[in-house]
């Protein structure tokens, strides 16, 4: 089953995945030429033994699952033309398990891997050949299974609606969100968010000072979602945080989910259709 690709989409495998504790993410793709679909080789540990695998690679702090698949097909010599569709997805079992999103994509010319790819491929022309190719990369077979997002928050839309045109402010509030914490507990909610409608549209702030003042006093949480919390206030709420405590005490996720905010305050917006309400 093949699904259409949507910034929702995306952003839904990203957000489930990482619900899921799950932080390592790769990408793979099947390009297909006359029925046939291209397959790479991949050396063993002796240089000797040769399996074949779909093309594929890891998705570094920053990327989207998008930006990982050019990259990925760059490696090999190719450009992508179109990602046509989503296939499911796989875990990878090792020392640290890996999510591993597979993709339809079309590419400009797929003859130039021929030409300029510095690595051992060839094109699969039968449903026997791909069959073995699970077997073969020792993975389990792909599910084409969307892996939904954690609910988000009553607030999400209304603080969205608040912050929306002013990138900080539209960072620090995704940051928040997409952190899923605070936002969870009504000792938050309660006490450092205020609610209005105009024109018809809810709305709802954040009294950011109140809430670092709170913490600085004792608001009960984790040293990384106290560090959360300093990061999106500062950007939302320019209130000064130390980055060197900061930065270095989050965890992997929340190092992405900071990239990401950093990127949106500078003025690249996450796409339409990324968030529910951009």
């Amino acid at each position: 089953m093949t699904t259409a690709i949507t910034g929702r989409l995306l952003h839904d495998l990203v957000a489930g995945t990482h619900a899921e504790g799950i932080t390592a993410l790769a990408v793979e793709a099947t390009i297909n030429r006359d029925d046939r679909t291209l397959l790479i080789a991949e050396d063993g540990a002796d240089f000797t033994d040769v399996s074949w695998r779909l093309p594929g690679g890891p998705v570094l702090p920053g990327q989207t699952l998008a930006d990982a698949l050019h990259v990925t097909i760059a490696g090999i010599g190719l450009s992508i033309d179109q990602i046509t569709g989503y296939l499911g997805h796989h875990d990878h079992a090792g020392a640290r398990a890996t999510r591993v999103f597979c993709f339809a994509v079309t590419v400009t010319d797929p003859d130039v891997i021929c030409q300029y790819a510095g690595t051992g491929h060839r094109w699969a022309a039968t449903e026997d050949d791909l069959a073995g190719l699970a077997d073969t990369a020792g993975l389990p077979a792909r599910t084409p299974v969307i892996t939904p997002a954690a609910a988000q928050p009553p607030l999400a839309g209304p603080l969205r609606d608040w912050a929306r045109g002013i990138y900080p402010d539209e960072a620090g509030v995704e940051l928040l969100i997409d952190h899923a914490t605070f936002l969870q507990r009504a000792d938050f909610t309660g006490r450092f968010v205020t609610t209005t409608s105009s024109d018809g549209t809810d709305l709802a702030a954040i009294d950011w000072p109140a809430a670092i003042t709170a913490l600085e006093a004792g608001l009960a949480c984790s040293g990384g979602e106290q560090r959360m919390l300093r990061l999106a206030a500062s950007l939302a709420g320019g209130i000064p945080v130390n980055l060197r405590d900061a930065l270095t005490g989050i965890d992997d996720r929340g190092i992405q989910l900071m990239i990401k905010a950093v990127q949106h305050a500078s003025g690249r917006r996450p796409p339409p259709g990324f968030h529910d309400h951009y």
